[in-house]
């Protein structure tokens, strides 16, 4: 996902660094030498940005947004960047080894002819030639960090042509900008970032940490089943709860699904809510949690939060629980905040959600309540003592495999909001992380790696192994 409205600031960076380099983003640099005539102003009310180019080159957004040429194979690409958890502090040149390594896996014959950097890593600028389907390419890519926001450049044009379009490919580049909503009083640039301030880790009740903005005040529910965390006026928060409606007298009905629930239920348990609407699913793996009885979907929704339109992404998980006579929901994990805050707030919120740990004491002491509780429901079961101490050992075993799953689900939903995957070295017994993508690329280019043997990796070593970064120890076979 481009988070648009969180990098107005590495955008006027870009204008600036490129301007005192020599550069201008005048409508008409690069017109004469190309044939493309004057830029004009692109803008795009829907993802917030504008920038210039010829009038006959396309905008596409999708994870990034790319300027391109009608025919000649010229374009210019950006992503804006919200460096969130372990990369908060990642340099221009790291930021660099893995998107341009990423694109250097989709050509060929990529070879880097000269590199810039400024020592604080804050900047880099990397050209590099390469065969893009048969065409010689020239590629600039620059990288600009004022964290938590970045942004990545990249314009490119065959080989032949790079001369004559490049002082235009640079205008394009220099030009993008960021926008404030309409309703908010037009179509002009501001910096647009989260309000929510940095992150501290705070000792919660019961051995819990989380990391959370100063003024919060969170609230610890007892026996692990969880935890709310919300601004003073709860227009932002993390909710992570476990084992709802499953006492007597709160159950709801049987068959109810995760978009039942929160199209339904949602606004019941929380008396703020109201409007629950399902915008889509999210793309991530859930099958950690679908095990058993359990349906767990994750969703982006909408819905009133006090009369404010509000943004929520959360992962619902339901059961048919008594013999299919009524539904749980085994979990509601998720964060939200205004829509209007959604793109700049949803990086950092999640980044708090990823930080609850309970400490194993915790775990441990709510593992021996829930031992102590059924141990002592069985001992009062008279001659039926035998089957119910069964049925509850049954329940503790089913419990202990619950956590596991939870823990297996966090690990691999981080990877999938920083967009990396993990591969296991049998070798080595070590785990590393990866692209996304790098898998499907390696299993059939092994000869390309020293590392000839790895695998993907199973459910149980996400836990069983610290994983190391695969930019460090994949190493190419030259």
């Amino acid at each position: 996902m481009v988070h648009f409205r969180t990098v107005s600031l590495a955008a006027l960076l870009l204008a600036l660094v490129m301007a005192s380099a020599g550069c201008t983003s005048s409508s008409n640099q690069g017109g004469g030498t190309t044939g493309y005539g004057p830029l004009q102003t692109y803008s795009d009310q829907d993802h917030l940005f504008s920038v210039q180019k010829p009038p006959t080159w396309t905008v596409t957004v999708g994870d990034d947004v790319q300027v391109k040429a009608p025919a000649d194979g010229a374009r210019v690409v950006f992503r804006p960047l919200f460096l969130s958890g372990s990369y908060r502090d990642a340099s221009a040149s790291a930021i660099a080894n893995y998107l341009v390594g990423r694109d250097a896996q989709k050509v060929s014959g990529f070879a880097i002819t000269s590199v810039r950097e400024t020592t604080d890593g804050s900047m880099l600028e990397l050209v590099a030639s390469y065969d893009r389907s048969g065409t010689p390419m020239t590629g600039v890519y620059t990288i600009f960090v004022d964290s938590p926001y970045a942004m990545f450049t990249g314009y490119e044009t065959s080989r032949a042509t790079f001369s004559n379009n490049e002082p235009l490919l640079r205008s394009i580049a220099g030009s993008f900008d960021i926008l404030q909503p309409a309703s908010s009083g037009g179509a002009t640039s501001a910096t647009i970032g989260s309000s929510l301030g940095p992150l501290s880790e705070r000792q919660l009740d019961g051995g819990v940490t989380m990391k959370i903005p100063a003024g919060w005040s969170p609230q610890v529910f007892p026996l692990c089943s969880g935890l709310i965390a919300a601004d003073p006026r709860n227009t932002r928060g993390v909710v992570f709860l476990n084992g709802l409606h499953k006492n007597p007298g709160a159950t709801l009905p049987p068959g109810v699904s995760p978009e039942d629930y929160l199209t339904t239920y949602l606004q019941q348990d929380f008396s703020t809510i109201s409007g629950v609407r399902i915008l889509s699913y999210e793309d991530t793996d859930l099958s950690a949690l679908n095990t058993g009885s359990v349906t767990a979907k994750a969703m982006r929704v909408s819905f009133s939060n006090s009369g404010t339109p509000t943004t929520g992404s959360f992962m619902v998980g339901t059961s048919q629980a008594g013999g299919g006579y009524f539904t749980a929901v085994e979990y509601l994990w998720g964060v939200y905040a205004p829509t209007s805050a959604w793109e700049a707030d949803a990086p950092i919120l999640l980044e708090s959600f990823f930080s609850i740990d309970y400490s194993q004491a915790t775990i441990a002491g709510c593992k021996n309540v829930l031992a102590a509780s059924w141990g002592g429901g069985s001992r009062s079961g008279g001659s039926g003592g035998s089957s119910g101490s069964d049925a509850r050992e049954q329940q503790l075993k089913d419990w202990y495999a619950k956590q596991e799953n939870e823990d297996i689900f966090m690990e691999k939903f981080t990877d999938y909001t920083l967009n990396r995957d993990r591969v296991y070295n049998p070798e080595t017994d070590q785990v590393y992380t990866v692209d996304q993508n790098f898998y499907q690329y390696y299993d059939t280019h092994r000869e390309q790696y020293k590392q000839q043997n790895m695998e993907q990796l199973t459910d149980t070593q996400f836990r069983s192994h610290v994983a190391l970064d695969g930019n460090l120890h994949i190493e190419p076979n030259t």
